[in-house]
């Protein structure tokens, strides 16, 4: 492996190089989002992509790769050829983290890139193109949002704690009431713990570095605890990218979380039937494993297509809830999107309207085993 000091640049040059590149790579992002008309496809199980994220990837891979050379590369949408191994520093990027945000049309997705050392980030960037908010850190010197210095809240107690993440996970489990809010990127989540936004953010299910790389900087260099759910510190050097979920919140919360976390975790571990004991913390927001089972089982979906004119393309709060338009109620993911499609000209005509696909059996059906409740 070559010596880091031979081709390594200072940690603040290479946040700047990230920047502006990630920067470029959020405005072909917002790009595609405003033209929506991305192509979407299932690359592994439920696990969707667009053109939209590959040339997000293949911008960034072009134009950083030319400016470090030496440097290695590890993305979501690239084959990984383990260069991380075999560099002295790697590039980790998410082009679109929050795909699922992205296809669904909330602002809730992100552009990030980490550049990784030793199994830990020294630089990262994760930007918002929509909301135009641009997270940073580089190691040792803190972080900021749009070029201000952000720090993370350090809550006292779990009780009424802004969280970032799914309710009724938590409700199964037996935690106090919080608030919660749903953002389908990682990162995302993430630094909005990193600058005050949200108190907490707790994943149940398995991240790969890409998720987390460069978020987890932030969040630290904002005072944040980044853990996975055994407690441990992440770590981007190992012979898997996949690791066991995530909680990011101030120290005092961060351990109250991890209390409550540690004897889920043994429980897991434990089970005989960790799917029926243990499903209800998946996330299947695309119904990744459902389509099949309902069709086997005779387990009926229920997806809603609506849409509206919004006070705010960015924001969710319709015009008029009276003037609501009710596409259609599908009993699979396909023909609701194709109904939401087919609604595009609409958002033409009226750059306020956006059309949404309501995964209603999550809600009714939190179990996925046909029975309400």
């Amino acid at each position: 492996m070559p010596e880091a000091s031979d081709i390594c640049a200072p940690y603040e040059e290479d946040l700047a190089l990230i920047r502006k590149a990630v920067l470029e790579a959020g405005k072909i992002a917002k790009d595609a989002f405003d033209a929506d008309d991305a192509e979407i496809w299932d690359k592994d199980k439920g696990h969707l992509v667009t053109d939209a994220d590959i040339a997000v990837n293949d911008y960034l891979l072009k134009t950083l790769c030319q400016a470090r050379p030496g440097y290695g590369w590890l993305s979501e949408e690239t084959k990984d050829d383990h260069s991380r191994h075999a560099c002295p520093r790697t590039f980790v990027v998410d082009p679109i983290d929050g795909t699922r945000a992205f296809i669904d049309r909330t602002p809730n997705f992100a552009v990030s890139v980490a550049i990784i050392q030793d199994g830990q980030s020294i630089a990262g960037v994760v930007y918002n193109p929509l909301k135009d908010e641009m997270f940073e850190a580089a190691l040792g010197n803190g972080a900021k949002l749009n070029g201000v210095k952000i720090s993370a809240p350090n809550a006292e107690a779990v009780e009424g704690i802004r969280m970032v993440g799914y309710a009724r996970k938590f409700r199964r489990l037996g935690w106090p009431d919080m608030n919660c809010r749903v953002a389908n990127s990682m990162a995302y989540r993430m630094v909005l713990v990193a600058s005050g936004q949200a108190d907490a953010t707790v994943a149940f299910t398995p991240k790969s570095d890409w998720d987390v790389a460069a978020a987890q900087l932030i969040a630290s260099e904002a005072g944040a605890i980044v853990t996975n759910l055994r407690g441990e510190k992440p770590s981007y050097d190992g012979e898997t990218t996949r690791g066991l979920g995530v909680i990011c919140a101030g120290k005092t919360l961060h351990a109250l979380l991890l209390a409550r976390i540690t004897p889920i975790i043994a429980q897991f571990e434990e089970s005989d039937d960790k799917v029926k004991d243990f499903g209800f913390m998946g996330t299947t927001q695309t119904d990744r494993h459902l389509e099949d089972r309902a069709m086997t089982e005779n387990i009926q979906l229920l997806h809603l297509v609506i849409g509206g004119e919004l006070v705010d393309p960015n924001k969710t709060e319709f015009k008029d809830l009276g003037n609501v338009d009710f596409v259609g109620a599908y009993a699979n993911y396909a023909d609701a999107h194709a109904a939401w499609k087919g609604a595009a000209q609409r958002t033409v005509d009226n750059a306020h309207m956006r059309y949404f696909v309501l995964h209603a059996h999550e809600l009714i059906d939190p179990d996925k085993d046909g029975i309400i409740g």
